[in-house]
C-alpha cells in the first residue's frame, strides 16, 4: 500500500521514481527520513509554540544527511545551511508549531513555497493536526503525502476550525486561502454554502 502510495504521489508531480529534480531526487527515502525528522521534532514545536526546521542534503557519496533542527518563531523558521559546503542541500523540512484557531497551518504558505521556489530544493511540512506535506519547488506546488494524524498532533488541534483541506495546492490556492482571512472565515464559508 505504501509503494503505492508513493507511486500516486510521483506521478501526482508528474516525476519519475528515480528523476532528478533541482537538486534532489523526490525518493522514498528522502519522503521517509523527512517523515522521521518532522516527527521527532512536533511535541517540542507544541511544547515551545514554535516552528523547528532543518535541511536534508546530499553527501559527495551520495548519502542523505538530515542538519539539527533549529527552533524559529511563533510562525516562521530559517533553516541554516550545512557546516560542510560538499554537502548539497535537496530537501527543508519545518513543522507549523503550536495550534492557533487563527492560523491557517493545516496547509503551507506561499511563503513556505516561495523560499523552497527559491532554494530549489523540496519541502516537507508537518502541521498541528499532523498532516504531512510536501512541497514541488519546480511547480510551486503542494501535496498532502499522508493527512491528519500520520505525524503526533497537537492534544489542542480542533480539526473543525481548519476548514476543508484540499490534498493539493497550488501556489494561487495557497495565497486565496491567505486573502480570505484565515481557517474561522473558511470555515464559516463551508458552512454557509452547505
Amino acid at each position: 500500500m505504501k509503494t503505492l502510495t508513493l507511486t500516486a504521489l510521483l506521478t501526482a508531480l508528474s516525476i519519475a521514481p528515480a528523476a532528478h529534480a533541482g537538486n534532489g531526487v523526490l525518493s522514498q527515502e528522502l519522503i521517509n527520513i523527512a517523515r522521521k525528522s518532522l516527527a521527532s521534532i512536533q511535541n517540542q514545536s507544541f511544547t515551545s509554540q514554535r516552528e523547528y526546521c532543518g535541511l536534508i542534503g546530499k553527501t559527495t557519496a551520495g548519502e542523505l544527511v538530515v542538519s539539527p533542527a533549529r527552533r524559529g518563531r511563533t510562525s516562521g523558521c530559517n533553516e541554516r545551511g550545512f557546516s560542510d559546503r560538499s554537502i548539497t542541500p535537496v530537501a527543508s523540512y519545518h513543522t507549523h508549531g503550536s495550534y492557533h484557531a487563527d492560523a491557517d497551518s493545516e496547509v503551507p504558505s506561499t511563503d513556505d513555497v516561495d523560499m523552497d521556489h527559491h532554494q530549489g530544493v523540496f519541502g516537507f511540512v508537518a502541521t498541528p493536526g499532523g498532516r504531512f506535506w510536501v512541497i514541488d519547488h519546480r511547480s510551486r506546488t503542494a501535496k498532502q503525502i499522508c493527512g491528519m494524524g500520520c505525524l503526533p498532533s497537537d492534544p489542542m488541534f480542533n480539526k473543525g476550525m481548519a476548514g476543508e483541506i484540499p490534498t493539493h495546492l497550488t501556489r494561487r490556492q495557497m495565497a486565496q486561502r491567505e486573502g480570505l482571512g484565515g481557517p474561522r472565515h473558511l470555515r464559516a464559508r463551508a458552512l454557509a454554502e452547505n
